[in-house]
């Protein structure tokens, strides 16, 4: 793999000239010219010629972001709307030309930025094939050989050959990816457009970007942390043009979930960086307090009697109205669980504190592998909707969660625990804690599947 970086935008900055009221444009284009044309001659009469001030407001959609691509990498940029992800790949893809800054490519860069950027409304389907596929450098012969498979790929069939006016926004996007996807690309950039495909599409589309990771780099933008973290090598957070946080991209969408967090209820976010964080969930299991000589497990027992041991790290967020002051996963006769293999009866306990007076507190937990992916998870507000559990300042709780652990692929899974007041639509976070609880499955599945469920299977084949 070459070191050189197929995309690299080194100090990028955009800014726009705001203008409260039309005519200030024009004032702003003819008064300053005027002025210096006047000011020779007439300045000494009139001191004011020689001075003049804007008439509009700077605003910086980027400011100084550098960020790069290296062959064979996915970068995942996220951020809210506003951010300044879609003006940094325009910018990149050349469609936008920076204040400051610049931005260089290598190779055949396809790019699919917004929903019907390039396409002539009155052109159909297929002459806007040819005109998209000839921007990225296809002859006519090329487009010829390759017509039935964009075609094929798109699945709009008789429409093809209608106006793209007439299509829906999920046949425009299946024609748009299915152009890029058959073009020969060596670089992708990809702008939210597959939020637009229905689910069926979205599976294709991300099938035939798995497989495009094998021979070539994908710029990749979305507001789905999931994805992101399942899909990329590494993610860029941009916030009000700046680059927030960028690294591993675990634990950078887990810090950006916490700042989404943290803006709904109010609270100024004070999570570790992305970037200083260290990772939580080891590739040992590790070896705590209860696990007797030669690593045998031994009963808890003053479980429920006495306090938890503590959280794994302190990697979390929230208010801190109510603080997690313990926690501990176990097995049906109370020992502590490191390592699981499918089908033990297993319990979350979970012990905190209120730090302030609480109303309708709900408790919560989500196991996710080692990307940071959702597995299972539970709450208790479906048990406390009639009855809200309030709690008074300085006095202590334990939520409990009993359940099947699930046969999960072998790795390593965390448990999120969380803190919660309100209702599950509108709540405030108390307490959210990453990586509270590690374990590990040591289960023997084969398949590739995450998670394996109970299934009684038949087959049945008649005689020849």
């Amino acid at each position: 793999m070459s070191s050189e970086a197929v995309i690299e935008a080194k100090n990028i900055s955009k800014v726009y000239l705001l203008y409260n009221k039309s005519e200030d444009r024009l004032k702003q284009m003819l008064v300053p010219r005027m002025k210096r044309l006047l000011a020779p001659v007439l300045g000494s009469m009139f001191p004011r010629l020689r001075q003049d001030k804007p008439r509009f407001r700077e605003f910086w959609a980027l400011r100084d972001v550098s960020v790069s691509l290296m062959p064979g990498e996915t970068l995942g940029i996220i951020g809210q709307n506003g951010s300044g992800k879609s003006t940094l790949l325009q910018i990149i893809c050349g469609t936008l030309s920076p204040s400051a800054g610049a931005a260089y490519s290598r190779g055949r860069v396809a790019a699919l930025l917004e929903l019907g950027a390039g396409f002539n409304p009155d052109f159909t389907g297929r002459e806007n094939v040819y005109l998209n596929a000839a921007i990225y450098g296809l002859s006519r012969a090329e487009i010829d050989q390759r017509m039935d498979a964009i075609i094929e790929f798109a699945e709009i069939g008789e429409h093809i050959d209608q106006p793209v006016k007439t299509y829906s926004s999920g046949m425009f996007v299946r024609l748009a990816f299915s152009v890029i996807a058959n073009v020969d690309a060596e670089v992708l950039v990809i702008d939210e457009a597959l939020a637009v495909g229905d689910a069926y599409f979205q599976q294709k589309c991300l099938r035939f970007l798995r497989k495009f990771q094998e021979r070539g780099s994908i710029f990749f933008v979305s507001h789905d942390t999931g994805a992101m973290m399942s899909f990329c090598d590494r993610v860029v957070w941009l916030q009000n043009g700046t680059i927030r946080a960028q690294g591993d991209p675990k634990q950078v969408c887990e810090e950006y979930l916490a700042f989404l967090y943290q803006k709904h209820t109010g609270v100024e976010p004070e999570t570790p960086s992305a970037a200083s964080a260290e990772e939580a969930v080891s590739t040992e299991p590790q070896q705590g307090p209860d696990v007797g000589p030669g690593g045998t497990e031994q009963a808890y027992n003053g479980w429920g009697q006495s306090e938890l041991p503590p959280p794994a790290n302190d990697r979390g967020f929230g208010d801190m109205a109510a603080e997690i002051t313990g926690c501990q996963l176990a097995g049906e006769h109370g020992q502590i669980l490191q390592v699981v293999t499918g089908g033990e009866t297993c319990e979350i306990a979970c012990n905190f504190k209120a730090n302030s007076d609480l109303e309708s507190v709900i408790a919560g937990f989500i196991v996710k592998d080692r990307l940071g992916q959702y597995i299972f998870g539970e709450n208790t507000f479906k048990e406390t909707a009639s009855s809200p559990v309030n709690m008074s300042s300085q006095s202590v709780g334990e939520a409990r969660f009993k359940f099947i652990m699930p046969t999960l692929a072998p790795g390593t899974y965390t448990v999120v625990l969380a803190i919660a007041g309100g209702t599950l639509e509108d709540h405030v976070q108390h307490h959210w804690l990453h990586e509270a609880i590690v374990f590990h499955s040591q289960s023997e599945i084969n398949t590739g599947v995450l998670l394996q469920i109970p299934v009684k299977s038949t087959i049945n084949a008649a005689l020849a």
